[in-house]
């Protein structure tokens, strides 16, 4: 088992990841997802509803790619956005439109309750500080 320092979603194991979350990234998502995250990179004014999306997409992408490293950009990222008071808000209804637009597709291989052992940890080890 990796710990928590080469996995950024400890104690869930890497070849784990692709059952954390019930969608995946679709091909037109994926070029979606790359012009967002271009975007954010580039510092581009970008929506609630964009940033939302670049969230969603991001964590399936790594997920589903078994990429710790894209796991712990995607992490930092939403640190950033929290820090500049970029919250989520409206999450449900991006994640809707990301569906409509079939730029996710269900995840064949989710298990539900999978990602709540992953935080269920960290809050643990908070309260453990």
């Amino acid at each position: 088992m990796q710990n928590d320092q080469n996995n950024p979603l400890f104690p869930i194991e890497i070849n784990d990841y692709p059952k954390l979350f019930d969608y995946v990234v679709t091909a037109t998502g994926l070029v979606y997802f790359q012009t967002l995250k271009r975007n954010y990179i580039l510092g581009k004014s970008m929506s609630l509803d964009e940033y939302n999306k670049l969230r969603l997409l991001h964590v399936y992408y790594a997920a589903g790619n078994k990429n710790p490293k894209e796991i712990q950009q995607w992490q930092d990222m939403c640190l950033q956005l929290e820090e500049k008071g970029i919250f989520e808000k409206n999450m449900y209804q991006s994640k809707e439109d990301l569906k409509e637009k079939s730029l996710i597709t269900k995840n064949p291989d989710y298990q539900s309750g999978l990602y709540r052992i992953h935080v269920d940890y960290i809050k643990n080890k908070i309260k453990s500080k």
